[in-house]
């Protein structure tokens, strides 16, 4: 076993993409190092001072209690506690792990993603380090061109009938390591906690889970490589055949054209009769020439498909005929249903031409149905040629409905009719707190539809938003929205901005942000490159954070002793501690520091909840 457990992680990831079966993964997770980085990623997330079924989170971390993990794990006696489900309104629930729980996951993550991410199918983008919805529909929109049909796939209750027998037999084809596989079984059958009433899970991942995402991932490996494997025996043919209406029509314009040129030559290039009329010929040719495929586009001799899958989301596109699209769609159910014990859902598994829209991660994609021609440099052409750029290409576009929904969640108004509201729970803010609030919820948008074609679309929407926030703060400061609107484009014209002071006391303009600040994505995000995609393992390169560094001190933040247990004490935010009216010590360190974290010894930890030590009995013990 090497010393540096990064660098053992590497190896793995070598060997497995060498198609090695990997052994020894359960004795890696002995290393201390890992569990360190493991809790490093984990603790900024506030969501990990929730409790589970104990009273366990996050806070009063210590080395001491990873040792105890990890004697349990050398003991085999580690157990998962049951997932606790909380119910929450217009919800199915929550599930919350414990935080113990959540870091031997993140372990045990951090082992599979090393294993997986390398032979993982260059068309899965869910759960991906480097990939996103946006390299998805990215790879539609570089390499789906030409196609004509579109199975849009739908697999009933996904991540809730995931059966375990299949994922740990897939799982076992690439490790071999029976207590690492028990691992995974025993999280898997960890089940839930209702009401304080034990139910037994006998299938899905863990929600809420660290490990899910890699797991699902895994379990639907196995139908990436069927379907690349279907892609290889559907294709079929080079190229398509010249469409003979195209021959024809080009054939003419090229008799017509040297005709001409004889002609221009026997009259020594003067003018000469009926010249006109075989110009005006060409012409009227050339413009029947742009409306006809210069492919036969229902030729039975090429065949293409193309499958882009995220999560349980996935579309396979097809340029062939209809019935060999649903002849297709029944193979995929069958394949599911027997090799993976899933349903594709009949209902929401349709067959739709790529000339009508289909939704897909929120976008919408369909074929170019427009002609654009526009001259393209060729290598071995000397001068451009005229072609059309948009032939059989996709275009992305964002749903007018998706625009719509998203003015009526956030309280903009109605986009129909546009009708502006003003936002009542936001009055109680600062004018500042309201115009960061604007801007990040358009930011968030404009960023996710930055692959749209019609990106513009969006101006409507931010304009509807702009005239809620002068609502707004119109209806904050008692005065109308004229006055609002006038007063804020003083400082810059044409655009609403407040002044406020830094804390060197010079003046700052915080403007309201406009859809032109924020430019469309040029082009789409190359996913057919392996540089963006694949995970490169930096963390064998990476020295200890600062976090690391004063965990591994063992030295306590507050007393300064280096005796005993030292545990991290976390608070969900630091604008809590600063609203307080009377402020502990800790809390003042912590202010001080500009941290939600701080080291301290098992005293000093558990006299601040018992006491809430005030400042004027701890400053003097600090060294």
């Amino acid at each position: 076993m090497a010393t540096n457990p990064f660098r053992q992680l590497n190896v793995i990831r070598n060997a497995s993409q060498k198609g090695n079966i990997i052994t020894d993964c359960y004795r890696l997770m002995y290393n201390k190092e890992l569990w360190i980085k493991a809790y490093a990623k984990l603790y900024p997330n506030a969501g990990n001072l929730t409790k589970g079924i104990s009273n366990e989170t996050k806070d009063g971390f210590s080395l001491q209690k990873v040792d105890g993990i990890i004697e349990q794990l050398k003991a085999g006696t580690f157990r998962f506690s049951p997932v606790r489900r909380v119910y929450i309104p217009k919800s199915n629930g929550k599930k919350s792990p414990n935080f113990k729980d959540k870091l031997v996951q993140e372990v045990m993550r951090m082992i599979l993603e090393n294993i997986y991410d390398s032979i993982f199918s260059e068309d899965s983008h869910g759960y991906r380090e480097g990939r996103s919805c946006h390299t998805a529909l990215s790879q539609i929109k570089n390499t789906w061109k030409g196609l004509t049909w579109c199975i849009e796939g739908d697999i009933k209750g996904f991540f809730d009938n995931i059966d375990h027998t299949v994922l740990l037999k897939l799982i076992s084809k690439k490790i071999n390591d029976h207590r690492f596989l028990l691992l995974i079984h025993n999280v898997l059958t960890s089940g839930v906690m209702e009401n304080w009433t034990y139910h037994k899970s006998y299938s899905g991942t863990p929600q809420g889970g660290i490990i899910s995402p890699i797991l699902a991932n895994i379990y639907l490996h196995e139908f990436d490589l069927f379907m690349e494997k279907q892609m290889k025996e559907f294709d079929k043919g080079k190229v398509r055949t010249r469409n003979e209406e195209y021959v024809k029509v080009r054939s003419k314009i090229s008799t017509l054209s040297r005709k001409i040129k004889r002609l221009d030559e026997t009259n020594g290039h003067n003018h000469w009769q009926g010249r006109e009329e075989l110009v005006l010929n060409i012409q009227e040719l050339k413009a029947k020439q742009v409306k006809v495929p210069s492919i036969d586009p229902m030729d039975k001799n090429y065949k293409r498909m193309k499958y882009v899958r995220y999560a349980d989301d996935f579309v396979i596109g097809m340029a062939a005929s209809k019935q060999c699209a649903m002849k297709m769609k029944e193979t995929i159910k069958y394949f599911l249903k027997k090799e993976l014990h899933l349903e594709l859902s009949d209902e929401k598994t349709l067959v739709t031409h790529l000339k009508n829209p289909i939704p897909f991660l929120g976008y919408e994609f369909r074929r170019w149905n427009e002609v654009k021609v526009k001259r393209v440099t060729c290598k071995k052409q000397k001068h451009p040629l005229k072609k059309r750029t948009l032939s059989g290409a996709i275009k992305l576009e964002i749903p007018e409905k998706k625009i719509k929904e998203f003015a009526i969640k956030n309280g903009y108004g109605n986009l129909d009719n546009f009708k502006i509201l003003h936002r009542a729970k936001l009055i109680n803010n600062s004018e500042m707190e309201i115009l960061h609030t604007y801007n990040a919820e358009l930011r968030g948008i404009a960023n996710y539809y930055k692959l749209a074609n019609n990106y513009h679309h969006l101006d409507k929407l931010f304009y509807l938003a702009e005239s809620s926030f002068i609502k707004t703060i119109a209806n904050k400061r008692r005065s109308t929205s004229m006055k609002v609107a006038s007063s804020m484009r003083t400082h810059k014209q044409g655009v609403l901005s407040l002044v406020r002071k830094d804390k060197h006391g010079n003046e700052k303009l915080h403007q309201f942000v406009k859809l032109k600040d924020l430019p469309k994505h040029k082009g789409a995000i190359k996913a057919d490159s392996r540089d963006i995609d694949v995970l490169i393992n930096t963390m064998k390169y990476s020295g200890r954070t600062e976090f690391e560094q004063r965990l591994l001190a063992n030295k306590c933040e507050a007393c300064g002793t280096t005796e005993g247990q030292m545990e991290v004490h976390h608070v969900r935010k630091l604008k809590d501690l600063k609203k307080k009216k009377h402020i502990t010590y800790l809390d003042k360190k912590m202010i001080e520091r500009n941290r939600k974290t701080i080291v301290l010894c098992y005293k000093c930890h558990h006299d601040h909840y018992e006491k809430q030590i005030p400042i004027s009995q701890l400053a003097s013990r600090i060294r």
